[in-house]
């Protein structure tokens, strides 16, 4: 009676495929490499779909414009991209630069792209053999080639594109330091891993949980060994963090910010907005300076901006323990949870909306959490303690999201090893079932659909998976590049179920407006009016297309509906000023800017401009506290002292137009302009000599001031 094999370990395994048959091997090749031939080929075709979509571009995707950009600045020698830290992850910045150098193609990028995918399902393919055999290893890298969401963002112009096949790269380098003796392997699991932390910065929580699992399962040796790579690989920024910012800091500086966007009193475990801070890339880099610099009174460093952040969130979570501590298993479920979510780009309209292959790509995570978590956890024993380092990548990555918050591209490392259980589980249940051992798949089966149910759970999300936001999104781009019909065509799938239909309307009609298509602008503005008649800014953008398209009647009461709420636009209430002094209401023009006051925090030039405003429809009265603030804000000022002198010479209080006036020139003795007033105020006041002095230094600065040269002429001296 022949003997039943027993399972092999990592390490046999690893012998077992180096001493194949040399026949063994030449069969096998020929399916590897056609293997590998198909998995390109859907993933070429799924760029060649995309390249050209309106909503991948650079000027239309906030973060592949940031990246490309910050590429060309290296290309172009600015190789350091200082002063301060990176404000995105660094690692795609290099790569987009490195084929930007050769190929000033964004397509080129695509491609090679889909090359490195090609690379990684064939990582995740040699991955899954040495853990759990050939037939394993196949459906692993089926599974992986066939995953839709990984396709698309492979094929995309963000960070998340290599994201992939770094971690394949970075387990299978961990699985060969695992299985074999050279020490060598460990160094390089560690590079991996930091490389990959130069791309998605939560890697670096990882890598300090595999190397605590290496200590306590395989040895200090081999713990100190991967933490030695893992400093290798950072090496370069951390070195190059120093040199050009002067910060020791391993990557980008906005983890502060986004662990604060996932942890405080609003964080609801998803994107949120936070206070002040635009939900750009321009923001994460400027407006998180600007509301930390106010909130402590001074300068600060970026890693002191990023340290303010988390320090918000620290300081809530201590206040709220037990809040905190639902939210994050919240968060974890949101991890393995198969509901799309999109940040900013959404798989679903790619796939279904665009038409492309992606709707064929049927594996996703509906299928690769429930089998990939069961066949981590049954397909090989737990006694091996090698194979559980390996394993703990998935908890510890599921972590790592979870300390921040959840997006779609932030869980696609996630799927790689989900794949290869995926893959090792089918193979153990198809053999189990080949030899009529259906108890024995059986309970397996029950686990799978457990788990599957909790993670198709349905959630409940508002447009959750943001098909519906992308709709608008191309009906805006259509808008603006005068595409009126296409435009509407989007928006009237959009409308279908969008839970802001009156914001919808409103955002392609300001972009009709932008491309000068003033009766689309009007018709899709007067519907989000009517949608949402007690927004101010929607009344102010009908008004202004109204007063475009020749009538300024239908405008002004339109904008006189907002100046009830003109608290509500900010620093938008100039611009209703200025339609309704457009549209003849300059009584209603005066309100809007009276009403204006800009917030505490906002700068001398956000005053000086509301009282320009104010000036330019005649209401000197309402732009005197603006100018008389500017000037509280910035005594040295010469120019606030020289708006508030030439508006309390509008005014008629002559006397306090010379003491601003003298204030200016003393700041500023080079400005005809308010010397020449000041003169005039002196002569308004009988002071003859002081108005000839003024005069004749006005014109000696600019001998064609002409204030200055018409109290020359009064005083009975010529020019």
């Amino acid at each position: 009676m022949a003997r039943k094999r027993k399972p092999s370990s990592g390490a046999s395994r690893t012998r077992e495929i180096a001493t194949e048959p040399i026949a063994a091997r030449h069969r096998f090749l020929p399916l590897a490499i056609g293997g590998l031939l198909l998995a390109f080929l859907i993933k070429l075709i799924v760029v060649l779909q995309l390249k050209d979509h309106l909503l991948l571009q650079p000027d239309t995707t906030m973060d592949t414009g940031a990246y490309v950009g910050l590429a060309k600045r290296v290309v172009g020698g600015d190789a350091g991209l200082g002063p301060g830290l990176y404000y995105v992850s660094p690692l795609y910045i290099y790569f987009v630069a490195a084929i930007l150098s050769v190929s000033q193609s964004l397509a080129t990028i695509r491609i090679v792209q889909a090359v490195l995918a090609t690379i990684g399902v064939a990582a995740t393919f040699a991955t899954a053999r040495i853990w759990f055999g050939e037939r394993a290893a196949w459906w692993a890298a089926g599974l992986t080639a066939l995953t839709g969401v990984l396709a698309f963002y492979e094929a995309v112009i963000l960070q998340a594109a290599i994201d992939p096949a770094l971690t394949a790269l970075a387990l299978l380098a961990l699985t060969l330091a695992l299985t074999r003796a050279a020490p060598g392997w460990w160094v390089a699991a560690g590079a991996c891993f930091a490389v990959q932390a130069l791309n998605r910065p939560n890697m670096l929580i990882v890598a300090a949980a595999l190397a605590l699992a290496t200590l306590l399962s395989i040895g200090r040796r081999a713990s100190l060994l991967f933490a030695i790579g893992v400093t290798i690989g950072l090496a370069p920024i951390v070195l190059r963090n120093a040199v050009v910012a002067g910060q020791w800091a391993p990557v980008s500086s906005h983890g502060g910010l986004n662990f604060y966007i996932g942890n405080g009193p609003d964080a609801t475990g998803l994107f949120r907005l936070v206070p002040g801070v635009r939900p750009t890339i321009e923001g994460q880099e400027r407006d998180t300076r600007q509301v930390a610099e106010r909130a402590l009174g001074r300068s600060l460093s970026d890693s002191e901006v990023s340290s303010y952040f988390s320090g918000l969130a620290w300081e809530w979570i201590a206040g709220h323990p037990g809040q905190w501590l639902r939210l994050f298993v919240y968060k974890l479920w949101l991890v393995f949870n198969a509901q799309f979510i999109a940040l900013p780009l959404s798989y679903p309209f790619y796939a279904y909306d665009a038409r492309t292959l992606l709707r064929g790509l049927f594996v996703g995570p509906w299928m690769l959490v429930p089998l990939g978590v069961v066949g981590l956890a049954i397909a090989r024993p737990w006694s091996d303690r090698r194979y559980l380092v390996w394993v703990a990548f998935v908890p510890a990555y599921a972590v790592s999201v979870a300390m921040f918050f959840v997006a779609e591209r932030y869980r696609l490392p996630l799927l790689i090893p989900l794949a290869i259980g995926a893959g090792a589980l089918i193979d153990r249940t198809v053999v189990a079932l080949r030899n009529a051992r259906t108890a024995a798949a059986a309970p397996a089966l029950v686990a799978v659909a457990c788990v599957g149910v909790l993670a198709n759970w349905p959630l409940g999300f508002q447009d959750g998976d943001g098909r519906m936001e992308e709709r608008v999104r191309m009906a805006e781009n259509l808008a603006r590049k005068g595409r009126a019909a296409e435009a509407d065509r989007w928006l009237t799938l959009a409308l279908e179920a969008t839970p802001y239909p009156a914001q919808a309307h409103y955002r392609v009609g300001v972009q009709s407006a932008v491309a000068r298509e003033w009766t689309s602008a009007v018709r899709h503005l007067s519907a989000a009016a009517s949608l949402s008649p007690e927004s101010a800014q929607i009344s102010l953008a009908l008004g202004q297309a109204l007063l475009a398209a020749g009538r300024p009647d239908d405008a002004q009461t339109v904008l006189q509906r907002a100046l009830p709420r003109v608290a509500d636009l900010g620093a938008d209430a100039q611009a209703l000023a200025i339609a309704l002094q457009s549209a003849g209401d300059p009584a209603g023009a005066a309100q809007a800017l009276a009403a204006a006051t800009p917030g505490p925090d906002e700068p001398v030039d956000a005053w000086l401009a509301r009282g320009r405003s104010a000036i330019e429809i005649k209401a000197p009265a309402v732009a005197l506290p603006f100018f008389e603030h500017a000037v509280r804000m910035a005594p040295e000022s010469a120019a606030a002292r020289q708006q508030l002198g030439l508006t309390l010479l509008l005014l008629g209080r002559h006397q306090d137009c010379v003491r601003e006036l003298n204030a200016a020139v003393t700041l500023d003795a080079g400005n005809a302009d308010s010397l020449g007033t000041l003169a005039y105020c002196e002569l308004q006041l009988g002071r003859r000599d002081a108005a000839r002095r003024h005069s004749d230094a006005a014109l000696k600065l600019d001998p064609n001031q002409m204030i200055a040269a018409q109290v020359r002429a009064a005083l009975g001296r010529r020019p």
